[in-house]
């Protein structure tokens, strides 16, 4: 009777896919057309220059700037949208002499990531020479994905470590506090240290606004256009709720599950169509990727007793990591299928996709290894810790890489034809 019931559920979870397979997604705002034409030669100034994105724009995150051949700035009125369509932006062109110029406009999608995007246009003729735009630089998007692994890897990692360990020891293991003693205020510290510097590195990249200055003035319309700042800011809050003394168990587990629970909303969720399946996926995945690899930990530290320990301890832990192994790969199997399609990803060269086949490979082998170690400790009641070590690394492999994914595009058949046009013509 278990095993209908989880049959039945995933059979209707992958109803809820199949009805929502029309839905349109979006790799990150990105730019469908523009007025003038990238590379366009114009008789005459046009008087305004146009862009048309994929996603609606938020009129305060948007910011464009003009350029020279020489690579100078000129000096333009702050974009408008186009009134009645939020996917076009505006802005009016100064009077402008013969030559190539460099259009750089930079948005925030929905998901809350920015991006950058480009093109160049001529007035009479094309300038022989044309110099790279002197303050042009896309900021290193490395420090962020770094101090997102960081903060939000503690997070998830603590989570799930956190609530196994509060329930192992109704079988006389050892608690969290036990295991690591001043050891869990060293990683709330580094935790809390990693969403700071996130924050500032993700305030630094866009370039319209200053959050920090809109989070000083408490400008909650202008913070309620960034979930990632949003994300941040709640997690920031629910890890000094975690801090407080003496509270009873249940708040401190309560604590983490919202704590880990806030990372699934920092991602490409908001960028999908149905975004409550998309969220509800996420959330689904974040949560059971957060119990299997702190289950995996916590059985490392406290192997030798877990295997002197009584077989209903045994039976929870192989229970709780099973349901957790599944559901975070049928989660995360379901949210591909959301996101994007298989053809896309096979045919496209994006990192994503590379990504994406490492994470599924790291996570067949955690399968293999998971099994062999399962047989190994019901039949001689023994753990090899070993296979444990390489079951956690292979964890913390796929965290990266599923943190790396929601920090860059992802293909769609729309990408994907870019690509292939774009090689032909080569």
């Amino acid at each position: 009777m278990r095993w209908k019931r989880y049959l039945t559920l995933l059979w209707l979870a992958l109803f809820l896919v199949l009805a929502t397979g029309m839905t349109s997604v979006q790799a990150h705002a990105g730019l469908m057309s523009s007025t003038p034409k990238n590379g366009e030669v114009l008789k005459t100034n046009p008087g305004q220059l146009s862009m048309r994105f994929t996603e609606t724009l938020e009129p305060d995150l948007v910011s464009m700037k003009l350029y020279d051949w020489d690579g100078k700035e000129i000096r333009l009125e702050r974009p408008s949208l186009q009134p009645g369509d939020a996917y076009q932006v505006n802005v009016a062109l100064p009077d402008l002499a013969e030559g190539t110029y460099t259009a750089i406009v930079s948005v925030v999608s929905e998901d809350g990531h920015p991006v950058e995007e480009r093109l160049s246009f001529s007035i009479g003729q094309k300038s022989a020479v044309v110099a790279e735009p002197s303050v042009a630089k896309k900021s290193d998007s490395s420090y962020l994905i770094v101090y997102r692994y960081l903060a939000q890897g503690i997070i998830l990692l603590g989570g799930g470590l956190y609530v196994v360990a509060w329930r192992a020891q109704r079988y006389g293991l050892p608690s969290m506090a036990q295991l690591f003693g001043i050891g869990r205020q060293i990683g709330w510290i580094l935790g809390l240290v990693g969403l700071i510097f996130l924050w500032f590195l993700y305030d630094e990249s866009l370039t319209s606004v200053s959050l920090t200055q809109a989070l000083w003035q408490l400008d909650t319309k202008l913070l309620a256009q960034s979930p990632f700042a949003i994300m941040l800011i709640v997690s920031f809050v629910l890890m000094l709720l975690l801090a407080l003394p003496n509270m009873i168990s249940s708040w401190y587990v309560s604590i983490w599950v919202l704590l880990v629970s806030a990372q699934a909303f920092g991602g490409h969720a908001w960028g999908i169509t149905p975004v409550w399946l998309s969220i509800v996926l996420r959330l689904l995945h974040v949560l059971t990727v957060s119990l299997w690899l702190g289950a995996l930990v916590y059985l490392l530290l406290a192997g030798k007793q877990a295997e002197r320990n009584s077989k209903e301890f045994k039976a929870f832990f192989l229970r709780t990591v099973a349901i957790a192994a599944v559901l975070a790969v049928v989660t995360g199997a379901f949210m591909l299928l959301v996101q994007t399609d298989l053809a896309s990803v096979l045919q496209s060269s994006l990192t994503w996709s590379y990504l994406l086949y490492g994470k599924v490979i790291s996570v067949c082998v955690m399968l293999g290894l998971a099994y062999r170690q399962t047989k190994r400790w019901r039949g001689e009641n023994t753990l090899q810790q070993v296979l444990l070590r390489w079951e956690i690394i292979l964890g913390i492999v796929a965290i990266l890489a599923g943190l790396w994914m929601s920090q860059t595009n992802y293909p769609t058949p729309e990408t994907t034809t870019q690509e292939i046009t774009q090689t032909d013509s080569n």
